[in-house]
């Protein structure tokens, strides 16, 4: 993102590890001069602690990163704002953005883009901020391990550069991406490859595994693997009934929203995060919504970033996890 507040910060090089911050887990790649070499997945926990065991375990030298956050103390929002020049309109969006957020402008670090003009005298902005008090905790931990950040994104917008990247096709399309994550989840809306909203869901996968824990008599941490190998799609829709209609009813209206406000529709939901490889979970979702549902394939179309070293079969099983990351290697959907 562009330098604002020394907290967003212009991106640089092409030797960094990328690291998405994930509620349950960190999640990176290690990209040499533009290839990506490695990857890790490490539970999460003191997060100082667990970069500097990743750090030992792979034998990283690299020491820049960049990273993507995601977090209900971080949000973007799209809106439209009189055009005026640079160093005015960042001025502006300081007093204005009151009226845009729930936080007061004084407690957040804020990166702004313009997305478009929208006629002669006003500018499509897009807004990303996150609370001093988050950011401010993670790059002290980050200090701790003698980690220097080069970039800070959003997921969504990291989730957004993936798509648009890969999914070049659907430029002219109405998507909607639904990422679903551990503790929470969110939407982001495209209208014909620019965003028009992006909204956290009271929805999570933490959700979902409590609800099958409890009515199926396993422990939390064997749930995914229950998910991965039952054999009844029917018994899962009837498990997490409540869960998905709640979820859909949500989404439903984003996407009426959505119609009313620019008179289309959606042409299709991408699903993204770790349980968008769950078959069942996948079907309940589609039984939910009269939409077509794709899941977000997570591998970038172009083999060509990846090293010959990189374990690519080893990679297969936990791919869906990673589309944040390799966001963070996307050109940028702004440029």
């Amino acid at each position: 993102m562009i330098p604002l507040q020394n907290r967003f910060l212009k991106p640089s090089g092409d030797s960094f590890v990328g690291i998405d911050m994930g509620n349950l887990y960190l999640k990176g790649l290690i990209i040499k001069e533009g290839k990506v070499t490695d990857y890790f997945m490490e539970k999460k926990e003191a997060l100082a602690e667990t970069l500097k065991k990743v750090w030992g375990d792979k034998k990283i030298s690299e020491r820049k990163i960049k990273i993507s956050l995601k977090d209900p103390a971080c949000l973007i929002r799209y809106f439209p704002f009189p055009k005026m020049e640079k160093k005015r309109l960042k001025e502006a969006l300081f007093y204005e953005m009151g009226k845009f957020i729930p936080f007061s402008p004084e407690e957040v670090y804020y990166d702004y883009f313009v997305l478009k003009e929208n006629n002669p005298s006003e500018f499509l902005i897009l807004l990303a901020v996150a609370k001093k008090e988050f950011l401010d905790g993670i790059l002290e931990d980050l200090k701790k391990v003698n980690l220097k950040v080069s970039e800070i994104t959003l997921d969504s917008a990291c989730l957004i550069n993936f798509f648009l990247d890969n999914y070049k096709e659907k430029v002219n399309d109405n998507v909607c991406i639904l990422d679903i994550g551990y503790k929470f989840s969110v939407i982001t809306i495209l209208n014909k490859g620019t965003p028009f909203l992006t909204r956290d869901i009271k929805f999570s996968a933490q959700d979902i595994f409590q609800v099958i824990s409890r009515t199926q008599n396993i422990q939390i941490c064997d749930v995914q693997e229950w998910l991965k190998s039952s054999k009844s799609d029917q018994l899962l829709s009837d498990i997490v009934q409540d869960s998905f209609s709640n979820l859909s009813k949500e989404i439903k209206s984003s996407f009426d929203y959505f119609e009313v406000n620019k008179g289309g529709h959606i042409d299709s939901l991408y699903v993204s995060g770790g349980l968008s490889d769950i078959d069942g979970v996948f079907k309940v979702l589609s039984d939910f919504l009269e939409v077509k549902i794709n899941i977000l394939e997570a591998m970038p179309v172009s083999q060509d970033i990846f090293s010959s070293s990189f374990p690519r079969e080893n990679f297969q099983s936990i791919k869906q996890g990673f589309p944040a990351v390799f966001g963070l290697m996307s050109p940028d959907f702004r440029t």
